[in-house]
């Protein structure tokens, strides 16, 4: 008997040496977004992914800290709408009266922008007073947002780079398309920039015609005619439910291919009163957000045949496990919100990499850390492959699929990967 005793108390020691002490800290993380107004599912989708991811690390022991031990994660998760004004007033709360390591958000391209905007251009300007935290977004998507400051980093798909590989393929496998005709929310930034500025010119560098002849100033080349593209376009605001104006325009264009670059709400809308009108065409392009479940719940039948570029798809086991976590924490996974499964990971590994205490009288030190951390990483593991990183960008360069809305699902139509 005596002998077992002494085995176990062995037994013991040897266990307690080899699992890490668990440290009292926490290590705490914001997030950010929209949790109100017509994006709201973006917020809550992006919410449901980062509680799942902390949970998991949690599950797995927590985050290892400078000195060996374990510490626990949290986050706490705020709602910034679609409104500039209130994500920079969530931005400046969060850096200020909390002792978040780091942020992940925002929703919208328009409140990344000018939240972006308080945050510290360059790092060690002492003139500038600027937010000191790094920021790590998930969704705002709209291109060149990170290049705003150092403190501020993206783990987005690189839009000019998907649209313009898309119409390489539609070009190639879709001869019988030539003309092109479109619309957009003009008063969303991410919907107007991205169409007007990437969509329209990657379209007419494969060789797609503007269906009324060719918009003045645009060849093809990034941004370059934007204004006039968005003047040649029929569109709509997004808080607009009337669409027949709009619809009888792309009807009556005739175009082989339309062009619907706007968010799940209003292109179900749009889609709804252009299929009332019997006005579809041969080929839908859609924007990368509304490659969601929202979409689908909304206008299943509408959006049958739209193809869109994206980001995630769950055709890997990380990626099909992240959908249901997703699914089992009240929301939905699409290349936003699981971003956001990615960027947890991505922390994680930059606290356990540069060394850090969780002690609040460190934080803006620590805090320097992180963005030092995130700056040198290039690459990191994502749902889909290997992401690359633009180091001195602070953007992401991820790998991306085709989908096409089939019989109520997103399908998988071409993987470059």
């Amino acid at each position: 008997m005596r002998n077992s005793i002494i085995s176990w108390k062995y037994f013991l020691a040897a266990y307690l040496i080899a699992v890490p002490a668990m440290s009292e800290t926490t290590i705490n993380i914001a997030g950010w977004g929209a949790k109100s107004g017509p994006l709201r599912s973006f917020g809550v989708n992006s919410q449901a992914i980062i509680d799942a991811a902390i949970t998991r690390v949690n599950e797995n022991g927590g985050v290892t800290l400078e000195d060996g031990t374990k510490a626990m994660m949290a986050v706490e998760y705020y709602d910034s709408g679609c409104n500039a004004e209130q994500g920079i007033a969530v931005a400046r709360k969060v850096a200020s009266e909390t002792n978040a390591l780091i942020g992940i958000g925002p929703t919208c391209s328009g409140v990344a922008a000018a939240s972006f905007g308080v945050f510290q251009k360059k790092v060690d300007d002492a003139s500038d007073t600027g937010l000191q935290m790094a920021l790590l977004t998930d969704t705002a998507v709209r291109n060149g947002l990170a290049k705003i400051s150092q403190w501020t980093f993206r783990n987005t798909p690189n839009e000019p780079d998907m649209y313009d590989k898309l119409f390489a393929w539609v070009a190639e496998n879709r001869p019988e398309i030539k003309t092109i005709y479109g619309g957009t929310e003009t008063d969303q930034g991410h919907s107007a920039g991205t169409y007007s500025k990437v969509i329209v010119q990657a379209a007419v560098r494969h060789g797609f015609e503007w269906v009324n002849g060719p918009i003045e100033g645009v060849n093809g080349t990034i941004v370059e005619g934007f204004k006039n593209v968005l003047s040649s376009s029929s569109n709509w605001l997004m808080a607009d439910t009337n669409f027949s104006v709009q619809a009888r325009a792309f009807k009556k264009s005739g175009a082989d291919m339309f062009i619907v670059s706007s968010h799940p709400f209003t292109t179900c809308g749009f889609l709804k009163e252009l299929y009332r009108q019997k006005g579809m065409p041969k080929m839908l392009v859609g924007l990368t957000s509304s490659s969601s479940a929202e979409t689908m719940k909304g206008c299943s039948k509408q959006v049958e045949g739209m193809i869109i570029p994206t980001s995630f798809a769950p055709i890997t086991d990380a990626a099909k496990e992240v959908a249901a976590l997703a699914e089992a924490n009240g929301g939905a996974a699409d290349l936003h919100s699981a971003a956001a499964w990615e960027n947890v990971m991505i922390i994680k590994q930059v606290i356990e990499s540069v060394g850090i205490t969780g002690d609040p009288a460190n934080l803006q030190d620590e805090r320097r850390k992180i963005r030092d951390g995130l700056e040198a990483l290039e690459t990191t593991e994502g749902l889909l492959g290997t992401v690359s990183r633009v180091q001195d960008e602070g953007e992401a360069l991820k790998p991306y699929v085709f989908v096409q809305a089939q019989s109520g699902n997103w399908e998988v139509i071409h993987d470059p990967r």
